[in-house]
């Protein structure tokens, strides 16, 4: 059986591992250079109802993650909507504090 790593490949991977969890921690380098600790998550459990998307598209959704590689997630400590690139991504932690980090090419 091969070893399980703690490494994320791609956007869409990114995406699945905050969807599976309740929260997740993500660490990024923001435009300015500076980084940022965010504690977000995608459970509408956790998202306020007035925050909760209103309609959904997964084209538009596909050509962010594929093309421009931006992850949207729900920020928990501003309780708004934020962008996270996915490539300025160091690592995303998760409530059990499981650590994977981000591989980039």
């Amino acid at each position: 059986m091969p070893e399980k790593t703690n490494t994320i490949d791609t956007a869409v991977e990114l995406l699945e591992k905050i969807k599976d969890e309740e929260e997740v921690t993500i660490r990024f380098i923001k435009k300015d250079g500076t980084l940022r600790n965010m504690r977000c998550t995608l459970s509408f459990k956790k998202i306020p109802k007035s925050k909760q998307p209103k309609e959904f598209s997964l084209p538009k959704l596909l050509k962010l993650l594929n093309r421009n590689k931006i992850v949207h997630v729900f920020d928990l400590d501003k309780q708004d909507w934020r962008s996270v690139p996915f490539d300025r991504t160091e690592w995303v932690e998760t409530a059990n504090n499981l650590r994977y980090k981000i591989k980039r090419r």
